[in-house]
């Protein structure tokens, strides 16, 4: 009680009484109801399964969009941020462009 300073010994017996038990348990529900881990988003990435149809051209300029716009967030100089800005937006017209198409007949 001392060691602790308390001045009652009914607060001194609530961690004595504590025991490896109940933590155990305790952790155990803490675990369950903690919130799952963050996943890791999936990017779309070229790949050989990338076709060379529209679809497939719409894929690629997503992801193209995609990984510019995680390079330019990371970079700390404004002049090459509103570079990359303006390339995505060209980017963005050539794939608002591609809506206008229609597959061609073969």
């Amino acid at each position: 009680m001392q060691l602790l300073g308390h001045k009652d010994i009914r607060m001194t017996l609530r961690y004595v009484q504590v025991t490896q038990q109940d933590l155990q348990r305790e952790f155990h529900l803490a675990r369950q109801n903690a919130a799952p881990p963050h996943r890791l988003p999936t990017l779309p990435t070229l790949s050989h399964t990338t076709t060379a149809d529209l679809p497939g051209i719409r894929q690629a300029l997503a992801a193209t969009r995609h990984l510019l716009e995680m390079y330019r967030r990371g970079l700390p100089d404004q002049k090459t941020w509103r570079q990359l800005q303006r390339l995505d937006r060209r980017l963005l017209a050539v794939a608002d462009h591609l809506d206008h198409f229609t597959p061609a007949a073969k």
